[in-house]
């Protein structure tokens, strides 16, 4: 490394080219050495490619709130609104205080947040008081149906067992208030507000019919397409933009929602953030793939160490021959692939063949080693 020029970073700035969009994945979300690569490369992106939006898989609604509160650090606020993996990863900090020194300069690198799933602190105390008096100025009725208390009940996860009728009153309720949004985006002064308010609504919706089990939890996806495409398009449309998230989030091709080895005459193709994205912004993406041959990660949902052991058999290992700490690999300028062994997939669980992992994403990253993230 040489964090002094990131001359060593140059070969990826070449193959990102002039692409508006770089999505940076882990297949984890408990990588410790991986979070302080993405984090260095961010710091590139923005020094030295002009990208100045920062998209975290986090709350939409949490970020852009807790963005607007400059007198505390981001690092102490994130804990309960950021994602705990991020916000509680010492690995992840210096990216946070990195951020926030850059805020008094002439290019700040502005943070924002792609996920529908509003389960911060800031969510949960702020959302429905600051929608009421958004609605209470333009005029609109809010308290029509117990629609507001209805959202409050939901985001404090108390809305999971309604009853039928109450489920139709909310979500004709948010059709509803769809509706109003959408013309009061007609109105130039209004149209940023309303629009961001309208991409808060259509979150909130998703939630309520996964909770009710209306929808499927990985339809989650479409309301993060959503919202990043909101973010591209409206909210910051001359913004050169980094994405950073979970692999099944982060990466071309979507998935089937039953795996067709085990059931398939269940499996079913479905979008996930990257693919439901429309083509044009997907045009302009670059998006860089993160793994280790083999070592250790935190795995995010009981915080167990898992060990990875498998390195002889994964492609990681196969290209990293100099035992280098990471090598980059350009999907593009390495397409014969058919002879290689497989790529890890999601959590070092399953593999990828090459043909796949090229529709999939356009370079990668791939470390000898994980280490486990400082939680």
């Amino acid at each position: 490394q040489t964090p002094d020029n990131y001359a060593d970073l140059a070969p990826l700035g070449e193959a990102i080219g002039n692409k508006r969009i770089v999505m940076l994945d882990e297949l984890t979300h408990g990588e410790g050495n991986v979070f302080q690569l993405k984090a260095r490369i961010v710091e590139y992106l923005h020094q030295k490619k002009g990208f100045n939006l920062f998209v975290l898989e986090s709350g939409l609604f949490d970020v852009a709130q807790l963005w607007q509160q400059q007198q505390q650090p981001i690092r102490q606020l994130a804990p309960g609104n950021i994602f705990y993996m991020y916000a509680n990863s010492a690995e992840v900090w210096p990216l946070f205080d990195y951020i926030d020194a850059s805020r008094t300069t002439k290019f700040p690198l502005v943070l924002a947040g792609f996920d529908g799933r509003l389960s911060g602190n800031l969510s949960k105390q702020k959302l429905v008081p600051q929608l009421q008096a958004f609605l209470a100025a333009q005029q609109i009725p809010a308290k029509k149906n117990n629609y507001l208390q209805q959202l409050q009940s939901l985001l404090d996860g108390n809305l999971g067992k309604a009853d039928a009728a109450t489920q139709q009153q909310f979500l004709a309720s948010n059709s509803a208030l769809d509706e109003a949004l959408q013309q009061l985006k007609q109105k130039t002064s209004l149209r940023l507000e309303a629009g961001f308010w309208q991409r808060i609504n259509s979150s909130v919706r998703m939630m309520a019919e996964v909770a009710w089990q209306q929808k499927y939890f990985d339809e989650h996806d479409l309301a993060m397409a959503g919202n990043l495409q909101w973010l591209a398009e409206e909210a910051y449309p001359d913004s050169k933009i980094i994405v950073w998230g979970h692999y099944v989030h982060v990466n071309r091709k979507g998935d089937f929602r039953n795996h067709p080895e085990t059931s398939p005459e269940k499996s079913k193709y479905v979008h996930n953030m990257t693919s439901a994205l429309p083509a044009t912004l997907l045009k302009q993406t670059y998006v860089l793939h993160f793994a280790g041959a083999s070592g250790d990660y935190i795995d995010f949902i009981d915080m167990k160490k898992i060990h990875v052991d498998l390195s002889a058999i994964s492609l990681e290992n196969a290209l990293n021959r100099d035992n280098k700490e990471a090598v980059f690999i350009d999907m593009k300028t390495n397409a014969k692939g058919n002879k290689l062994p497989p790529l890890w997939g999601p959590n070092y669980e399953t593999t990828l063949d090459w043909q796949d992992a090229r529709q999939r994403f356009d370079g990668m990253i791939l470390l000898n080693q994980i280490t486990p993230a400082s939680y």
